[in-house]
């Protein structure tokens, strides 16, 4: 009886609880939380504690809006990215190695929603010119610094572990959280290179350089170093001719005073080979030959002991979800290039260029699944994407396009 009596005095008391905070999720601004989850990525650790930040704070505030509101992003960009997504999701319907488990699907069946709330709110929150968009670029210039800080003092008292810098939080994989420190280079150069808080970033960037180099992640190295000298090319063309110049001197230089160390430093470089790649993506052909269209499921895996997986973000698109997913990534892709390249800001447009072959050149060699759930991914691919999309509006808030003033009232509401 007592038992009964709690039960019922506990769910009496969690309606009116729920309610209540139902109510105050709904005064919280979406940008807001998307902002505290993005930021949040790179102090919080272990992983499932910042993905249960994600679920209890942009799930509930940015879910219910979107729903009751109906305010999905219609740009074709948007479109299609959302149809990746979906169709990503889809996939685990026919999964080989799921099979009847009940499991697996629910469990790509919740990283894909937790994917599109977050591409879909942080486009209608982002996605317009403004102090919110500002605002997200600030924070992963900072969470940047802030992550490589920690991981700087940390490694003064305990050093690194094979030869390879250890990242912190979401950083933790050398090559995943190199490639992730790589998006935020790019984007606090940008701004560097327009003049803007030129001290603070010009830091961020060396100390997002020097956490790559520290990881010993060739893949995302050689992709940040072609990404910042197309960005030079394009916003700060003498600035890259004296880099060039100097670099060359200060190589130079080195070489004569211990001659032999540039051959030495080089063949470090290259004493991992080809770490596997060429045997992988051999295997992942021939299996990618055997189910062409609809490809094999989220959680299907080479048959490797061990790095079975792609190693390859085209390569595991077609193997997860087919050709069908390949074609709507790369066409995302395209879309996001042409919305960037259409940035009437010389700035906007360049990082934007930038951002998208530094996420290409990083999916040569690594990346899986498009649509995992809060982690690495998701500022390597989606940001990215999300960013170089562009506004949906110009800088004076004149459509591009003929737009319902009822979106534009209604991404206004969204946005407060």
């Amino acid at each position: 009886m007592e038992t009964g009596h709690a039960n019922l005095t506990a769910s009496a008391l969690s309606g009116p609880i729920l309610a209540r905070w139902v109510a105050r999720a709904r005064e919280v601004s979406p940008a807001t939380v998307l902002l505290i989850s993005f930021g949040a990525g790179f102090v919080i650790r272990p992983s499932p504690v910042w993905a249960m930040l994600f679920y209890l704070t942009v799930l509930p505030v940015c879910g219910a809006r979107l729903g009751k509101r109906g305010l999905w992003p219609s740009d074709a960009g948007s479109v299609v990215g959302v149809t990746l997504i979906l169709w990503f999701t889809l996939a685990t319907c026919w999964d080989v190695a799921a099979g009847s488990e009940i499991g697996p699907h629910v469990f790509w069946v919740w990283n894909g929603l937790c994917t599109l709330v977050m591409f879909v709110a942080s486009r209608a929150a982002f996605g317009t010119p403004g102090r919110d968009r500002e605002r997200l670029i600030t924070t992963l210039i900072a969470g940047a610094l802030v992550n490589t800080t920690i991981v700087f003092v940390r490694t003064a008292f305990t050093g690194i572990a094979d030869g390879r810098l250890g990242g912190w939080a979401e950083t933790r994989h050398p090559i995943l959280g190199a490639s992730m420190i790589g998006t935020c280079a790019i984007l606090a150069a940008g701004r560097m290179l327009a003049g803007r808080r030129a001290r603070f970033e010009a830091i961020t960037v060396l100390a997002c350089l020097v956490f790559i180099v520290l990881t010993g992640s060739r893949g995302p190295l050689l992709a940040i170093t072609v990404s910042l000298g197309l960005l030079a090319a394009l916003l700060q063309p003498r600035l890259l001719i004296s880099v060039i110049v100097i670099g060359l001197f200060l190589l130079v230089m080195v070489e004569f005073a211990d001659p032999g160390i540039l051959d030495h430093a080089w063949a470090r470089l290259l004493e991992r080979g080809w770490s596997s790649r060429l045997d992988i993506w051999q295997l992942a052909l021939e299996e990618i030959a055997r189910r062409p269209i609809l490809g094999y499921g989220p959680s299907t895996r080479l048959d490797r002991a061990t790095d079975n997986f792609p190693h390859d973000l085209f390569l595991s698109t077609i193997f997860y979800s087919g050709a069908i997913g390949l074609v709507l990534l790369l066409l995302l892709l395209a879309l996001a290039a042409r919305a960037a390249y259409r940035q009437p800001d010389h700035v906007r447009r360049a990082t934007g260029i930038v951002l998208l072959v530094h996420l290409i050149l990083s999916g040569l060699t690594d990346l899986s699944q498009v649509t995992k759930g809060p982690g690495p991914l998701w500022y390597i691919i989606w940001v990215p994407i999300i960013l170089a999309l562009g506004p949906a509006f110009s800088a004076r808030g004149e459509p591009r396009t003929p737009v319902d003033p009822e979106k534009i009232h209604a991404v206004e509401r969204f946005r407060a």
